[in-house]
């Protein structure tokens, strides 16, 4: 059973990720846009939404599988889940449920560290580049990996895979990382551009106020106990979905997010004003907390390039 369900997440996996041509990997006009992305510019690939508790929840499972639920890999992976009643004693109810409970399953995964986060960051692009040269035919799918035989892009260039040599018409390589201070400054004007041209588009107007335009901040709903201070479904994958997919969510509120520099954040979260700029980089000592969250960006690598 447990190799039968790793079995079918591995193939829900693939299905959710757009596939390429075998040229595509050959240059970067070719190269789709990665899954749950949008395009900013050439080479430079936006996460639409903050990584969500089910994004969180695949990862943890995966980890689970290679290494054990006792492993120090497992245990590295796992949020700080005390982090609501550290914010507020009436939110105790939220450290064991909302990482887990499907009602949250689209909330924005929080109580992450920096360097949990990078760790995400890498395993992500390991596994779009596998599940990409699965569909290719170019590697075999293995569905019981352990520690040892996991895939990465390193043991695949490097002919360490699977004891086969890299395909010489595979060039670029998927690296999801946290975004820099000047890719948040400059996707907020792209995203008020874009999300103002394709507001007439949602036909449920309470999603494109509420969750596009809406700064959902401190002002926005008061601390109670039975319930988060997020609008629902915050990261618009069920009930907005018949918008247009050129929406960028909650750069303007619901939890801060990282950069990548430890310590910088870029927003505001539902702890600050609605009367901060929005548009700017702060710094904290902590950011494993309940109103910071985190999104990737994603650039095409050429192999040994760098």
């Amino acid at each position: 059973m447990k190799k039968m369900l790793s079995i079918l997440i591995i193939i829900a996996l693939i299905l959710s990720c757009k596939v390429s041509k075998l040229h595509s990997f050959q240059s970067l006009k070719d190269l789709n846009e990665p899954t749950g992305t949008i395009r900013i510019s050439d080479n430079l690939y936006f996460d639409k939404t903050e990584i969500t508790n089910l994004n969180w929840l695949e990862y943890l499972y995966w980890i689970q599988n290679i290494y054990g639920e006792n492993s120090s890999e497992y245990k590295r992976a796992l949020p700080d889940t005390n982090a609501w009643s550290k914010l507020n004693i009436n939110y105790s109810i939220f450290n064991t449920i909302y990482l887990k409970h499907s009602e949250y399953r689209d909330f924005p995964v929080v109580g992450i560290s920096f360097e949990q986060a990078n760790h995400f960051s890498k395993w992500r692009s390991d596994r779009v580049m596998e599940f990409q040269l699965i569909k290719e035919g170019l590697i075999t799918y293995n569905p019981t990996p352990v520690k040892d035989s996991i895939f990465t892009i390193e043991k695949y260039f490097n002919g360490q895979y699977q004891s086969k040599e890299s395909n010489k018409n595979i060039l670029f390589y998927p690296e999801y990382t946290l975004p820099d201070s000047s890719t948040y400054f400059n996707v907020a004007l792209f995203a008020d551009s874009l999300n103002s041209k394709n507001y007439k588009s949602c036909k449920d107007k309470y999603c494109s106020d509420k969750l596009l335009i809406y700064c959902n901040c401190l002002e926005s709903k008061p601390f109670i106990t039975d319930s988060l201070p997020y609008g629902p479904n915050p990261t618009l994958r069920t009930s907005c979905s018949f918008c247009k997919k050129e929406l960028i969510t909650h750069l303007k509120g619901n939890v801060r997010e990282m950069t990548n520099i430890k310590g910088l954040f870029y927003g505001i979260s539902f702890i600050d004003s609605c009367k901060s700029n929005y548009n700017e980089c702060r710094s904290d000592t902590s950011l494993i907390n309940s109103f910071t969250g985190f999104r990737n960006i994603c650039r095409y690598r050429k192999w040994n390039s760098n």
